[in-house]
């Protein structure tokens, strides 16, 4: 009888895990991400994967703020 291999479950983006699964306004995770970063939270992340989510964060932070 043959086993069913099992497939590593494809892992969450930093970004992905931040708007998804935590609450608050975008200036807010964004104050959140730049402790966290400055904490160390994010050293096995990719530096551009840490850009991305930065640079997105800012972007989604200034809508907020021209909409509020």
């Amino acid at each position: 009888m043959l086993r069913k291999r099992k497939e590593p479950k494809p892992r969450k983006s930093i970004l992905e895990t931040l708007m998804r699964d935590m609450q608050g306004t975008a200036a807010e995770k964004l104050a959140l991400f730049g402790k966290l970063k400055a904490a160390g939270g994010f050293s096995n992340a990719s530096a551009a994967e840490l850009r991305k989510v930065e640079n997105m964060l800012r972007a989604l932070a200034a809508m907020e703020k021209g909409n509020g």
